[in-house]
């Protein structure tokens, strides 16, 4: 793949999810393409979401290209934080009366997740003190 950076998410592009199989992306890039295609459409010639949809197409239908792509869009989501640490849901401290997780960082701050966020696989949050985050896997 290039070396430029990522500014557009490819699989929005797209119009599928990040779970979507080759076919659904192939079926999702023929449909577009027919309302894109530069000689489909009258009202604008420019071209250039069609260039972008071809750009997508080529990147998400190679196996190597796409796993590639896939870490290169999961470390700029991730690019905002300082993951510090990476817990267990184990090694937080339940606190019962306020439905919280607590755990404590390094500059003496606490990392909160609250209860309620505890349904995905893996959850980051920042300390109420620093910069710093932490990744727990639930």
């Amino acid at each position: 793949m290039d070396d430029e950076k990522i500014s557009v998410d490819y699989y929005e592009v797209l119009e599928c999810n990040r779970c979507a199989s080759t076919e659904e992306l192939k079926k999702n890039y023929q449909r577009l393409v027919l309302t894109l295609h530069p000689d489909k459409r009258v009202e604008n010639k420019e071209g250039a979401s069609f260039l972008l949809l071809q750009k997508a197409w080529s990147v998400l239908r190679d196996p190597v290209l796409r796993k590639q792509y896939d870490a290169e869009l999961v470390c700029k989501e991730n690019s905002d934080f300082l993951i510090y640490e990476t817990i267990n849901m184990k090694d937080m401290k339940f606190i019962l009366d306020e439905c919280i997780y607590v755990y404590s960082c390094r500059c003496g701050g606490t990392y909160v997740l609250e209860a309620s966020e505890t349904q995905q696989s893996t959850v980051i949050i920042g300390c109420d003190e620093c910069s710093f985050s932490i990744k727990i896997c639930l």
